[in-house]
C-alpha cells in the first residue's frame, strides 16, 4: 500500500512560503546583524513549546498502543533539534569538558535509535506511513532547512540570496524558522487528526 498525499495548499503554506521569498529582503533593512541572538533565543523557546506540546498532547489526550509509540518518538524528536540548537548544552551550561557536550549527544540520538526497537513504534511508523501526509508544508520545511543551511555552509545556491556577508549567520537562523513553524504544523495536523479520530471512535 503507498503513501498517501495530500497535496492541499493551504493559508499557512501561503505564509511560509512569503517568509521565505521574503528572508533576503532583511539586508536591505539595515537591522543590526546582532539582533540574531534574540532569533536564536526565540529558536530556543519555541522548540521547548514543540517539545512539551508534543508530549503532553501525546500524554493527556488519552493516545494509546502504537500512536502513543510514535508521539512520544517525535518529541524526542524535537528535543533533539532543541538539544543541536543549543549545541548540545554548551550554550546554557558552558564551561564543562567536550565528553559532556558529546555526552549529551549521543544520549538523545540513541535514544531515537534504540526506540526503533520498539514493536509498537515500528508499528506506529508503519501506521502513519500509510495515512495522508500534508505535502507542501513538508517540502517548505525541507527547503527552509536546505536554505539555512546553504548559508551556513557557503554552498553555491547561497551566492544568489547573500549578498551582504555580514548578514550570513542572521539569514541562517531567519531560514530555520521556516523550518520549524512548518515542520510543527505537519507534526499537529498529523497528531490531531489522530486524536479527533480516537474520540470519535470512543462516541
Amino acid at each position: 500500500m503507498k503513501m498517501k498525499l495530500d497535496w492541499h495548499w493551504s493559508k499557512l503554506s501561503t505564509v511560509w512560503l512569503l517568509m521565505i521569498l521574503f528572508i533576503p529582503l532583511v539586508q536591505n533593512l539595515h537591522i543590526n546583524p546582532d539582533w540574531v541572538s534574540f532569533i536564536e533565543q526565540g529558536q530556543t523557546v519555541f522548540l521547548l513549546f514543540c517539545f512539551l506540546f508534543t508530549l503532553l498532547s501525546t500524554l493527556c489526550t488519552g493516545l494509546n498502543g502504537k500512536e502513543r509509540a510514535f508521539w512520544l518518538w517525535a518529541s524526542l524528536w524535537w528535543l533533539v533539534l532543541l538539544g543541536r540548537d543549543q549545541n548540545w548544552g554548551r550554550q546554557v551550561f558552558s564551561g564543562y569538558s567536550h565528553a559532556v557536550y558529546h555526552g549529551i549527544a549521543a544520549v538523545l540520538i540513541l535514544g531515537l535509535i534504540l526506540m526503533l526497537l520498539w514493536s509498537r513504534l515500528r508499528a506506529g511508523i508503519k501506521y502513519y506511513y500509510h495515512q495522508s501526509f500534508p505535502v507542501w508544508n513538508f517540502l517548505l520545511a525541507a527547503a527552509g532547512f536546505l536554505l539555512a543551511d546553504a548559508v551556513e555552509r557557503g554552498r553555491w545556491i547561497s551566492h544568489f540570496i547573500l549578498y551582504n556577508p555580514a548578514y550570513d549567520d542572521m539569514l541562517e537562523e531567519l531560514y530555520e524558522c521556516p523550518f520549524m513553524f512548518a515542520l510543527f504544523t505537519v507534526s499537529v495536523m498529523l497528531q490531531w487528526r489522530t486524536i479527533n479520530q480516537m474520540k470519535k471512535t470512543l462516541k
